[in-house]
């Protein structure tokens, strides 16, 4: 016989099974992975990606993000391309995006309210910058009954 919430119980321990083998993959290693997880496991470019991702509508600059590793703009910007891959200011712009397609879809914000949360000065150059990372143009995203919610 089946107990009450016992579904929702595994599920909870799946979840933490999950979490659980990937922490220990990360820890060990994650073999010799380049990229953002191989940036997780660094102590100083973990702590510049976790505020990246907390504020994505923050302006980043190179600068600033050195800064916050207490590294020089040039010493900064040739450890985070060679651990993540790609430049930092790619990688802001790829986290922008993805936060930019939540909001679209989720938060069902207008394209407009999320150009400008982000900083853009047109709706087209949001658009444009949108298209060439996800690879769709953000009305894609957003179907006719999105409604604008205020910035919080």
């Amino acid at each position: 016989m089946e107990r009450v919430g016992s579904a929702g119980i595994v599920a909870r321990l799946a979840d933490v099974l999950a979490a659980s083998i990937i922490r220990s993959w990360v820890e060990r290693g994650c073999g010799d992975s380049k990229g953002w997880i191989a940036a997780v496991r660094d102590r100083e470019l973990g702590k510049v990606l976790a505020a990246i991702h907390l504020e994505p509508n923050r302006d980043w600059s190179v600068e600033t993000l050195a800064r916050s590793m207490g590294a020089s703009r040039s010493g900064f910007a040739e450890r985070f391309a060679s651990t993540v891959g790609e430049t930092p200011a790619r990688y802001v712009t790829q986290v922008r995006m993805h936060q930019a397609r939540q909001w679209l879809t989720h938060d069902r914000l207008k394209i407009a309210v999320v150009a400008n949360r982000l900083g853009y000065e047109s709706e087209a150059a949001f658009s444009r910058a949108f298209k060439r990372v996800i690879g769709a143009p953000p009305s894609h995203f957003r179907g006719e009954d999105h409604i604008e919610v205020p910035n919080i």
